[in-house]
């Protein structure tokens, strides 16, 4: 139990301070968390769409914080002493 929260812990904030970064500084993201790609290269018809480390880092962004707050409050409940 004390690796998944270190583990989550660490995951929560990698993924927020990623976010962040993705806002802010490389600006692929607007604040309401929409992807905004760039304007495709000039001479071309492509689109770009947000690959797969920004979609991981959005999905463990979500879930890390309740996989960290469940593991705590299970851990809790555990060494709760018993009556």
């Amino acid at each position: 139990m004390r690796r998944l929260k270190w583990v989550s812990g660490i995951v929560w904030v990698w993924s927020w301070f990623t976010v962040y970064l993705e806002i802010f500084r490389w600006h692929h993201m607007t604040k309401s968390l929409r992807f905004n790609p760039p304007p495709p290269p000039p001479g071309t018809n492509l689109k770009p769409h947000a690959g797969g480390p920004l979609i991981a880092i959005l999905v463990s962004s979500a879930v890390a914080p309740a996989v960290f707050v469940t593991a705590v409050i299970v851990d809790r409940v555990r060494k709760k002493p018993k009556p």
